[in-house]
């Protein structure tokens, strides 16, 4: 697991399947929250906690990925780390930890930019990413794909069947020229 600061987040890069481990202060907060930005259009919240009366405990609030998210905390609760187990490309995007304190605003520690080693990244073009009839890019190539072995299909096709009219319009035409000539014969 390496980590690196780069611009308005840190970037941290991860070997397919291994763990991740990401901290977020709670000083003087009570409440935590993770959220993950896989795309522009797609925020989802991974899970949320807070602290119990004594200020000693997190107890989970939201967690839909139980198998795979997990939260911890030191002794005082100053700092919670979330873990994820196995990361998968489902796992890239941009981390966002949250924590209220006693005012109802969310404040937000810089994200942090997850990225698996060795995964191909296909940076996304101002058109695509503009798209808005929901068709995705890969559905896009397949489409045109499709369309394109269609078009091959009919070309070999018409091909094959002009082939096979011209043989046979030779072969009655040699026939009909045979039987001219055997009539002029007589």
């Amino acid at each position: 697991m390496q980590t690196t600061s780069r611009g308005s987040s840190d970037l941290l890069r991860v070997q397919k399947g291994e763990s991740i481990s990401l901290n977020c202060s709670m000083t003087n907060r009570y409440e935590i929250a993770w959220y993950l930005l896989r795309s522009e259009q797609q925020l989802d919240l991974l899970i949320s906690a807070e602290k119990d009366k004594t200020g000693r405990r997190l107890l989970i609030n939201y967690n839909p990925y139980v198998t795979r998210v997990k939260i911890t905390a030191d002794t005082w609760v100053t700092r919670a780390t979330i873990v994820i187990s196995g990361a998968t490309e489902s796992d890239v995007g941009l981390y966002f930890c949250g924590t209220k304190s006693d005012a109802p605003e969310m404040f937000f520690d810089k994200p942090i930019k997850l990225e698996i080693e060795g995964l191909v990244v296909v940076q996304e073009t101002k058109e695509e990413t503009d798209n808005t009839d929901g068709v995705t890019l890969t559905e896009r190539v397949l489409m045109f794909g499709g369309v394109g072995l269609a078009v091959l299909v009919f070309f070999v096709a018409t091909v094959i069947a002009g082939g096979i009219i011209h043989y046979c319009g030779w072969q009655k035409g040699w026939a009909a020229a045979k039987r001219s000539s055997l009539v002029h014969r007589k």
